[in-house]
């Protein structure tokens, strides 16, 4: 993967993060105001799709390591 590519995979990667930290937020507020549980589950499903992106960018970045 060349400099530029990685650049950008490491921004995504920045971003996921972020989205992830908000998500768990807005979980965490929703489930202490005791709030609509499918705007609760709705979060938890957000979490799952941004923690299996982040797998999925480390395991290539891993492999690009490798290659």
């Amino acid at each position: 993967m060349n400099k530029h590519d990685q650049q950008r995979k490491d921004a995504l990667i920045k971003t996921l993060l972020k989205a992830k930290e908000q998500a768990e937020t807005a979980h965490l507020y929703l489930s202490v105001l005791g709030q609509d549980p499918e705007e609760i589950a709705d979060t938890i499903f957000a979490l799952e799709h941004i923690e299996i992106v982040l797998e999925q960018l480390n395991k290539s970045q891993l492999v690009g390591a490798i290659d």
